[in-house]
């Protein structure tokens, strides 16, 4: 009997380590294909995201472009010399400054506040010729215009010159008063990567990451290069600030690993860690002069990795490459604009690890059943009991399998009752199966509640997509869903609600008067306005052009004609300047309807409110129609 329970044992702990040999393969491989997967999807919406702020400054700065253009070749704009001497001052140090009160702010003659705006010329540069003082003051005049709506997203805008020049508008850092007399600005890499015999195709340029020695920052800076016949005339820029993206790169982060940006041709963009203080001087860093060799063979690595698959980013829009150097996954996706790769840096040792804990659970579950089994089977053997033998083979068999519900509930027959070994062996048979089966009901909780936490993130990334992006309310994507949801309730008689629409009153001869930006401008206010005087349960949306709507739930007509006549007296009150209009200020027309019987579906409630708002507009404007 000895020699069958040696033999058994042995048996027994071949079995156990295959077994868990196998489960540890099984659980690494299923781990490394599900945290891939989630890595990928995880930096393709991430890139996604990053994108927008590159199309938002190629948008800025095509706008400063073609309005300093139109400036410039306009005969009738004219800059004499008392412009110029106006604004810029030599100082005892040979450089040329503006004025510090163009920084602190200052009215200019048609009565605006401008404010933030310096500009430095460096001490080698002369400034005699008109051409040049010329674009010097009107790109002052046009970046204290449109600075101020630029500094929502971007710490500065600025203009630079082939001359050894640069203006800018920064209200927190009075950078041109700050410069360093003879700094040569144009023979930097960053103004010097616009310049016409390193840019030749005059392509915008979004530099690496360098040290700004005037404002005490890491910086990365988007140009355009700005040319007529032939001629470098400025080049229009964005800073963005080192500290900025490295809050960026953090945001969101729970887990091992790090992200970081770079360019393709081998320039650090972001990394969660600054530079060290030695590394200020060096211009743009390139790998060969981070100091961190992790980073320089991960960009090997995604670099060889493209090499042998040239299209795999553009066809897959993310790929992953294996850094078997480090031990990590690297998940790369592309970012438009500036062609930059977002690169997530994720340890193999933290898949391992979750194997490991797998496979020591499994194993030690396994151990504990051999030990069990053994037990029985000796004590089965030394009293012939054949029938609880069969019985706690019959259950093992159950275990093995991973049917533990029928052990813990009872349908599978155990000797529970024996007050003996076997009996006791039998009860922890049943106790294990309980314990297994109540970890893995706890597994499928945590699954549950990850999956609800995946859909709430999922959300929110709806919510955002169905938000106007230039006045932050909700866009006609919402207003439709919204609309129909409220309909469907009134039509099974469990709700009822009121429409207004509004249209700010002669909106296009506002923008051919005063130009699209400050257009742009009074529709954000109005949207604004409208949102903080409707009820909290309503809610306003961006429904085209410069009309809006007003969902207004649980009310009739009477409280709805109110809300629009509140709405209409508080856009007035705004009194942005209209001396076009009759009124003088920007005003609104509104029409309001309510749910009734006789209004069935979206398309009719929408015509009869539209029907009172035209009715409005033909009653003189700045009114609800009735």
């Amino acid at each position: 009997m000895r020699d069958v329970l040696v033999r058994t044992l042995a048996v027994g702990i071949v079995v156990t380590i295959v077994l868990s040999a196998a489960a540890y393969l099984t659980t690494y491989t299923r781990r490394t294909r599900e945290t891939l997967s989630v890595l990928r999807q995880l930096v393709s919406e991430r890139v996604e995201r990053e994108t927008a702020i590159f199309s938002l400054a190629r948008d800025n700065l095509n706008v400063f472009r073609d309005a300093f253009l139109r400036l410039y070749l306009d005969d009738r704009v004219s800059v004499s010399d008392a412009d110029f001497d106006r604004l810029y001052i030599r100082g005892d140090d040979g450089a040329v400054r503006m004025r510090r009160k163009f920084f602190d702010g200052v009215y200019d003659t048609s009565g605006h506040f401008r404010y933030g705006v310096s500009s430095f010329i460096g001490n080698n540069q002369p400034v005699d010729d008109a051409d040049f003082r010329r674009r010097l003051v009107l790109s002052y005049r046009l970046l204290s215009q449109l600075g101020p709506g630029f500094q929502t997203r971007f710490a500065n805008t600025h203009v630079s010159f082939p001359e050894n020049a640069i203006t800018l508008f920064w209200p927190d850092v009075p950078w041109g008063l700050q410069a360093r007399a003879d700094l040569p600005m144009n023979e930097l890499g960053v103004i010097a990567a616009t310049l016409q015999d390193r840019n030749p195709e005059r392509e915008p340029v979004w530099t690496g990451l360098y040290f700004d020695d005037t404002a005490d920052e890491w910086m990365i800076t988007y140009e355009v290069p700005v040319d007529h016949d032939g001629r470098h005339l400025i080049n229009p820029s964005h800073d963005v600030p080192l500290t900025d993206l490295m809050t960026r790169l953090r945001s969101g982060r729970a887990r091992a690993g790090y992200a970081f940006l770079m360019r393709e041709d081998g320039y650090l963009v972001a990394r969660p860690t600054p530079p060290s203080e030695d590394q200020k001087w060096v211009g743009q860093l390139s790998f060969d002069e981070i100091g961190d060799p992790a980073i320089v063979r991960s960009y090997e690595a995604i670099r060889s990795a493209l090499n042998d698959h040239p299209a795999a980013l553009e066809n897959d829009g993310t790929i992953v490459v294996d850094n078997a150097e480090d031990d990590a996954y690297l998940t790369v996706g592309r970012l438009e604009g500036p062609d930059w790769w977002f690169v997530d840096v994720y340890p193999k040792s933290e898949i391992r690890a979750a194997a490991h804990r797998a496979a020591l659970e499994r194993l030690g579950e396994s151990v504990i059943l051999l030990v069990v089994l053994m037990l029985v089977f000796f004590v089965l053997v030394r009293r012939r009991a054949a029938r609880p033998l069969a019985q706690l083979r019959t259950a093992a068999e159950y275990l093995g399998e991973a049917r533990f519900a029928e052990v813990a509930h009872g349908d599978v027959p155990l000797p529970r009752d024996l007050d003996n070994e076997i009996g006791l062996t039998a009860r922890r048979f049943y106790e294990m199966s309980a314990r297994i089966l109540d970890a893995n009901r706890e597994m499928e909780r945590v699954v549950e509640e990850r999956t609800r936490e995946l859909l709430t993130a999922n959300e929110a990334l709806r919510e955002l997509s169905i938000l106007d992006g230039l006045t932050g309310i909700h866009n006609r994507r919402a207003f439709d869903r919204d609309l129909s949801a409220l309909v469907r309730e009134a039509v099974a008689g469990t709700g009822s609600f009121g429409l207004i629409m509004i249209d700010l009153d002669q909106f296009k001869l506002f923008n051919d008067s005063h130009g699209h930006q400050e257009g742009d401008e009074a529709l954000v206010r109005v949207s604004t306005r409208v949102a903080e005087v409707i009820r909290r349960e309503d809610r306003v949306y961006r429904y085209g052009g410069e009309e809006l709507a007003v969902l207004c739930p649980d009310t009739d007509l009477t409280a709805t004609t109110a809300t629009a006549e509140r709405i209409v007296r508080q856009v007035s009150t705004l009194e942005v300047p209209f001396p076009e209009s009759v009124h003088g200020v920007v005003t609104v027309s509104a029409g309001a309807a309510a749910w009734t019987g006789e209004l069935s579906t979206p398309g009719e409630i929408v015509k009869s409110a539209d029907t009172r708002l035209y009715a409005a507009k033909q009653a003189g404007r700045n009114r609800v129609g009735g």
